[in-house]
């Protein structure tokens, strides 16, 4: 019987330099990053990151969750992440295998499991821990179809279902349970954040956020914050910045548009919360970026 390659060697074939590698499978992404120390700021959509090999950290909210080979960071919503690589190199590159959570998979696959008692209260948005060994497995077999991609439409499907299968079953499968188990905390918190982000350049009304998600506006904000780790006004603010980034970036539109675009009417704001967030005015943030690229 022929040896089965490492899983870091097939990945490192498909990812092989720096950079974010979407595959043939949808949904399915390999990252990987030559160089630590470098922020990246960016809204991840709920989604399993497990690290394969180097290390990296995750900071959701105000929360860090630090990750190394085996271990596996958790999103059950959309949210604004900074990750931070702590162990990478050329030699040695830091890479992950990434994939995005299927709602109405879930909740089919919830629709047929039996039932439990659902945790009400508010569970985090996020989570890190050691990789259970049977989602392990399963991502193998994932990574696998790459070399063979005449089997990925018969077979990634079945793989990616029983990935998610194996994270409900799982114990942090109360943490994805809570999430999309109507009349739960959590639901209604990632409701709010669906609606937030699709609202993000509108004024920040508590008390439209709070009659969205079914509370009152003082219980709302309580549970917003032990959720997400973040207050409304900073997921907004995080929103907007990011975007904004992003818009200079690839669109070459400059700072006062760019502010102007994501909600703000103030350019001194704008400019004074970017360089808070980034560390530079929004012209040297742009301008030290495409140089590194």
């Amino acid at each position: 019987m022929t040896k089965k390659p490492p899983l870091i060697n097939t990945l490192l074939r498909h990812a092989p330099n720096d950079g974010n590698f979407p595959t043939n499978i949808k949904g399915f992404m390999i990252a990987r990053r030559d160089t630590p120390n470098i922020i990246e700021r960016c809204m991840i959509k709920p989604a399993i990151i497990i690290t394969v090999q180097g290390k990296k950290r995750f900071i959701a909210g105000n929360v860090p969750y630090t990750t190394a080979a085996g271990r596996s960071f958790i999103l059950g919503m959309d949210l604004p992440v900074d990750c931070i690589p702590l162990q990478a190199s050329s030699e040695k590159p830091y890479c992950s295998i990434v994939l995005k959570l299927d709602a109405s998979l879930i909740t089919q696959i919830l629709a047929e499991l039996p039932k439990e008692d659902t945790d009400k209260k508010n569970l985090l948005a996020a989570i890190c821990s050691e990789t259970d060994p049977a989602v392990l497995e399963s991502f193998t077999r994932l990574v696998e179809l790459l070399d063979t991609p005449e089997h990925i439409p018969h077979l990634a499907p079945l793989i990616i279902r029983e990935i998610h299968y194996r994270l409900l079953i799982s114990p942090l499968g109360k943490h994805i349970r809570a999430i999309y188990f109507l009349g739960t905390q959590s639901n209604q918190i990632a409701h709010a954040l669906t609606w937030l982000e699709k609202n993000y350049k509108a004024p920040l009304k508590i008390e439209v956020l709070a009659k969205y998600a079914g509370m009152a506006e003082s219980t709302f904000h309580r549970n917003f914050k032990t959720v997400t780790s973040m207050s409304p006004l900073q997921f907004q603010k995080k929103i907007r910045l990011i975007e904004a980034q992003r818009l200079m970036l690839t669109k070459g539109i400059d700072a006062a548009k760019a502010g102007y675009e994501v909600g703000y009417e103030s350019p001194s704001q704008f400019n004074r919360e970017y360089k808070r967030m980034f560390g530079k005015s929004p012209r040297n943030d742009i301008k030290a970026i495409l140089a590194h690229t």
